[in-house]
C-alpha cells in the first residue's frame, strides 16, 4: 500500500466521522449522510482494491476504471450544480415574497417609508484626487 492510499483512507474516514457526527446533530438529513457515507464507503474501498473500478468499468462496457471514475465524477457535479442552482431559484422566491409582504404589512399599517430609511442627498461631486478613468492623480 502506498503513502498516497494511506493519506486517502485515513482522509476518507475523516470525512465519514464528520458526516456521522452532522446527522447525529441534525445538520444533514439521515438520507444525505447514508448516501455520503456510502460514496466515502465506496471511495475507501477502491483505494484498497484500485483493480476494482477497471473490473467494474469492464463489466458494464468501460475499457478504464479511471474512465468510469471520471464519468461518474461529471454527473455528480452536474447534479450538484443542478441542486444548488434550483436551491437558489427557491431562495429568491422566497426572499421576493417575504419582501412584498413586508411592504404590504406597512403600507397597510399607515407607514408610507421604512423605519430607518436614509434621505437622499442629492448629486455627489467627483473627487478631485481621481483621474476621469479610475487612477490616482500624481
Amino acid at each position: 500500500m502506498t503513502a498516497f492510499q494511506i493519506f486517502l483512507i485515513a482522509a476518507l474516514a475523516a470525512v465519514g466521522v464528520t458526516l456521522v457526527a452532522l446527522a447525529l446533530r441534525g445538520a444533514i438529513g439521515r438520507v444525505a449522510a447514508l448516501l455520503w457515507l456510502a460514496v466515502v464507503s465506496a471511495g475507501i474501498v477502491f483505494a484498497v482494491a484500485p483493480n476494482l473500478t477497471t473490473v467494474i468499468a469492464r463489466a458494464i462496457g468501460i475499457s478504464r476504471g479511471t474512465d468510469l471514475l471520471l464519468y461518474l465524477l461529471v454527473l455528480v457535479v452536474l447534479y450538484g450544480f443542478l441542486a444548488i442552482y434550483l436551491k437558489l431559484r427557491r431562495v429568491r422566491r422566497e426572499l421576493t415574497l417575504l419582501v412584498r409582504e413586508l411592504a404590504i404589512r406597512e403600507a397597510s399599517a399607515g407607514r408610507g417609508e421604512p423605519r430607518g430609511e436614509v434621505e437622499p442627498r442629492g448629486e455627489v461631486e467627483p473627487r478631485g484626487d481621481r483621474e476621469p478613468g479610475g487612477g490616482r492623480t500624481p
